[in-house]
């Protein structure tokens, strides 16, 4: 993402050294960071090690979307806490702080990681079991009210329009009432998707996973579209995702969808013009950019056909 004009980049650090002084912690190092977010260690008296997840701005503003990054922040607490209480691998959480100016971060357990690639099939395994659990009642930051065909239908038709305003010759869509029809016909199973499943975003040791973390693109919707995005990120090679492994993981305890469908095709599409878009303005890369824009044409002359 990127920041709206009004707001410009936090000094993560400034704001980590200003948490640990208001809480006494000793500051161990950045963990790791991303476009949104950065996560500084730090060693707590109480709670031993933890993690301090720090926004990069207030606001969070792009062509696919805009939110509050303190909304972002509240969500992964709460999932994050969702989660191990039902016993799959997330960063304990341990306490929302809102500091006097209103920015709200969040103080969550270290998760102890060598950086090595989880083992297939274990991603496979938790995403299955995540698809297991009721939906929450979590409030979601890009989740809009209403059924999830209108919904998902508005954000593709949005962001294709995008996309297009870039990329001049890329095929139209098909229309909305069809959109929303072939969504539709899909059975209606609402679970919690996470639909960032990324090397990045799987901590573990010894090829063992031990948390799945940055829930800010999570969803209430139908696991084809989480299984759909696995297969297409698989395609980046810098994802590290082997999504033939992971999607043998998950059928060991759950049922495939038809992952070449046409209601498959649009969770596809809605993946690949996400990730054009991204690559074109957040992130620029215009190899990238170009590569997605060409995979998303394809795409889009498969639902066409």
């Amino acid at each position: 993402m990127t920041t709206d004009s009004q707001h410009g980049e936090l000094d993560t650090r400034r704001v980590a050294v200003r948490v640990a002084e208001e809480r006494g912690l000793e500051l161990l190092g950045l963990a790791g960071e991303g476009v949104d977010f950065a996560v500084h260690r730090a060693r707590c008296a109480t709670h031993g090690e933890v993690a301090l997840r720090i926004p990069r701005h207030r606001v969070y503003s792009a062509p696919y979307g805009e939110v509050d990054a303190g909304d972002l922040v509240r969500q992964e607490h709460e999932i994050a806490r969702l989660l191990t209480a039902r016993g799959l691998p997330a960063a304990p959480a341990l306490e929302l702080i809102t500091l006097g100016d209103g920015l709200v971060v969040s103080l969550a357990g270290y998760v102890e990681h060598d950086g090595l690639p989880v083992a297939p099939k274990e991603v496979g395994a938790f995403l299955a079991a995540l698809h297991r659990l009721e939906p929450p009642t979590v409030k979601l930051a890009y989740q809009e009210p209403g059924d999830f065909p209108s919904f998902l239908t508005r954000r593709l038709t949005t962001r294709h329009a995008h996309l297009r305003d870039l990329a001049a010759d890329l095929p139209g869509l098909p229309g909305p009432g069809e959109i929303r029809a072939v969504l539709e016909a899909e059975p209606d199973d609402p679970r919690l998707l996470h639909l960032d499943v990324r090397r990045q975003n799987l901590l573990g040791s010894g090829g063992r996973l031990s948390a799945v973390v940055d829930w800010s693109n999570a969803l209430v919707g139908p696991v084809l579209m989480e299984l759909a995005r696995v297969a297409e990120y698989a395609r980046l090679a810098d994802n590290g995702i082997d999504a033939d492994g992971i999607l043998a993981g998950y059928a060991d305890s759950a049922d495939l969808p038809d992952l070449h469908s046409r209601a498959a095709l649009l969770h596809r599409l809605d993946t690949t013009v996400m990730l054009a878009l991204v690559f074109h303005s957040v992130a620029p890369d215009p190899a990238r950019a170009a590569d997605l824009v060409a995979r998303s044409r394809h795409l889009l002359e498969l639902l066409r056909g």
